[in-house]
């Protein structure tokens, strides 16, 4: 087994694309063919980009960022001209938190299902042997101008309910700066429905790692962070009307499309809709656009309210 190790002392941190956060920082790699498996590790770390917003007090690595470590990981392990990116999620369930200092392994079997695919099973182990995330994934290459066949966009009228300004939009998230990704309630429907945008601007943290001379393609915004700005998106639609004050986490995704490439420029316009609420917990579906173009469809994403002892492990 040879392993791939990132210094963390090092100069900064590049991965040859738009990337959140540096999500890997070490491979073991233990077969290429035909089927590729490797270890991946990151130390979770508050220092890193984006993370001491999620949540204030109470550093999580969110559960997108398990999927951009499994991005990242690919890229490195199978090493193709252009970079490769989760194209759909089947399935992905997060069954425990992962703070500040512990150490995630992601233990990954990536089958090849033709030319740069690959159905990918990845399952992630906290240095204390908890089992914390299981994904199942296709990961690959897509073609720039790829869109989702959905009718839409979205109508950005609905419901006669107040909507939050900015200031407003901040008191409901759990989440605070530099990870807010939304920007403005276009339309609410309390309970129901909501239409949310997001500006991508070449100012946001993830783009401050790339070198200069990139070609054009590597400025895509990052899924797991269009993935994020939804869930904050669902979560201005229904925390404004919930009670516990307990850690509000994802639980599971399912049937998650991702399609095309979103740049520094776009504005990102989710839709989404509340399918079923259980006390606090809940189940929401939906899609982001670009324009006219839908680059997110979510089957499912689930949440839950854990209390604040129980996530601390006290």
């Amino acid at each position: 087994m040879n392993a791939d190790t990132v210094d963390r002392a090092a100069r900064p941190w590049s991965t040859g694309f738009a990337a959140p956060l540096r999500a890997v920082d070490r491979i073991e790699t233990a077969a290429m063919a035909p089927t590729v498996k490797f270890r991946a590790y990151k130390e979770v770390d508050s220092r890193d980009p984006y993370m001491n917003g999620h949540f204030p007090g109470l550093t999580l690595l969110p559960a997108t960022f398990f999927l951009e470590a499994l991005r990242q990981s690919m890229n490195t392990v199978v090493r193709r001209a252009e970079p490769v990116d989760v194209l759909k999620i089947a399935s992905g369930r997060w069954l425990a938190p992962v703070l500040h200092g512990d150490e995630l392994c992601m233990d990954v079997e990536a089958v090849p299902e033709g030319p740069d695919r690959w159905t990918v099973r990845a399952r992630g182990i906290r240095r204390d042997g908890t089992t914390v995330s299981m994904v199942k994934a296709v990961v690959g290459t897509e073609r720039p101008s790829h869109h989702l066949d959905v009718a839409g966009p979205p109508p950005t009228k609905g419901g006669n309910a107040k909507i939050p300004d900015y200031a407003g939009m901040l008191d409901i998230l759990p989440v605070a700066h530099p990870i807010v990704l939304v920007d403005r309630v276009d339309a609410i429907e309390p309970g129901r429905r909501i239409v949310v945008s997001k500006a991508v601007t070449g100012s946001e943290p993830c783009y401050q790692s790339m070198d200069s001379g990139l070609p054009g393609s590597r400025y895509t915004y990052p899924h797991s962070l269009t993935l994020e700005s939804f869930g904050q998106a669902a979560a201005l639609l229904w925390l404004s009307d919930a009670s516990s004050d307990g850690v509000r986490m994802a639980a599971s995704v399912r049937d998650c499309h991702f399609a095309g490439h979103v740049y520094p420029g776009a504005v990102l316009r989710h839709e989404a809709r509340v399918d079923r609420l259980i006390s606090d917990d809940v189940f929401v579906s939906g899609q982001t656009w670009d324009g006219d173009r839908c680059v997110l469809t979510v089957g499912m994403m689930a949440t839950v309210t854990r209390p604040r002892a129980s996530v601390l492990g006290t």
